[in-house]
């Protein structure tokens, strides 16, 4: 995988409507869906620094709990309920990141990150998990199945803790790989190579 790029979630774990807080190397990150497109930004909504992981998705927008300000989907203000009538400026933006959906994993670029690497599309997801560990020896990991193969993809929350991505690729057992990233994940705690 590119280094530019990394999976932070399952994209069947954002669906339309909905915020999600992630920790990514200790920056603090809200996915959020609208209209069917994922959004990346950086938990904080410009006027008072509120999380925007606590607000909420209305009419394509995120909407900030504290004082409701309304943010579109290109990270600029566009509604401020306190005056309805004000013409927002647009340097008014919330911090967004580049955000790709492939191989059924919602992923986050550094600025000016490249084009992400191509995975098939059709992926059947499976589950995250938190691991405790420093971590994982590769980006992708693969482990045949009966009809299929499970792929686990991986990010570092902050120093001691990852989150494993799962989806499989072909027809295998959901609860068999989901079966196997566990184990994964008690092999990782208990310092034994996975």
């Amino acid at each position: 995988m590119s280094s530019d790029w990394t999976p932070i979630a399952l994209s069947r774990d954002v669906p339309d409507g909905v915020t999600r807080a992630v920790c990514l190397e200790g920056s603090e990150l809200v996915i959020w869906r609208g209209a069917g497109e994922a959004h990346v930004w950086e938990d904080r909504c410009p006027h008072r620094g509120m999380r925007l992981s606590l607000g909420f998705v209305r009419d394509g927008a995120l909407n900030c709990l504290y004082h409701g300000w309304q943010y579109g989907a290109s990270s600029s203000c566009v509604r401020i309920p306190a005056h309805p009538d004000l013409i927002v400026p647009p340097t008014i933006k919330a911090n967004a990141y580049p955000t790709r959906e492939a191989g059924g994993l919602i992923w986050v670029g550094k600025q000016g990150a490249g084009a992400l690497p191509a995975l098939p599309a059709t992926r059947t997801p499976v589950l995250s998990l938190a691991v405790a560990t420093d971590g994982v020896e590769a980006q992708g990991l693969m482990r045949d199945l009966d009809g299929g193969r499970l792929h686990v993809f991986w990010h570092r929350v902050e120093p001691g803790k990852v989150m494993l991505h799962g989806v499989i690729e072909g027809s295998a057992d959901v609860s068999r790989a989901a079966a196997l990233m566990r184990q994964m994940r008690t092999q990782y705690e208990e310092g034994v190579a996975a």
